[in-house]
């Protein structure tokens, strides 16, 4: 039988313990907390039917759409975002339209942009971000053959 010398062992022992010991500290680390920067949100159905959904975490209150219902969605954050660029994306369905220059928070710390519903009937969220914080406007598209699949007292103009 072959020995193996004390101090390539010790290397090995020492490597073993040092991985080990990184592992277990990296499972022990705390999840940096999610943040929503977003003060409040307006959508704005057109005909003067403007909503201003109640905020709950990183969640806006969702409203109704009908398939392909376009509306304008404004966004508010802290005056001190001015000049800021936010991300904004359709997570489930949906067509953004974006400024040309981009979704720069304004000089009253607004963002909006204009969102048309898809074909899919059910939930419907527009992420309007930057990659540090989450925040979701929400929305149900309607399936009018079928209304008893809409969200009892779904709020909003579709």
């Amino acid at each position: 039988m072959k020995t193996v010398p004390f101090g390539i062992a010790g290397v090995a022992a020492a490597t073993g313990l040092l991985l080990f010991s990184s592992s277990a500290r990296a499972q022990d680390d705390v999840p940096e907390p999610i943040v929503s920067r977003a003060i409040s949100a307006t959508i704005d159905y057109g005909n003067d039917a403007i909503f201003q959904p109640a905020k709950h975490y990183t969640d806006f209150e969702r409203f109704g759409l009908r398939p392909q219902q376009t509306v304008t969605i404004t966004v508010a954050f802290p005056v001190e975002l001015a000049g800021q660029l936010m991300l904004a994306e359709p997570l489930d369905a949906g067509t953004l339209a974006l400024p040309e220059e981009g979704l720069i928070v304004d000089g009253e710390g607004k963002v909006t942009l204009q969102f048309q519903a898809g074909d899919a009937f059910g939930a419907c969220r527009v992420s309007v971000h930057q990659p540090d914080d989450s925040n979701f406007v929400q929305f149900w598209v309607v399936d009018p053959a079928h209304p008893e699949n809409t969200p009892p007292d779904l709020p909003g103009d579709y």
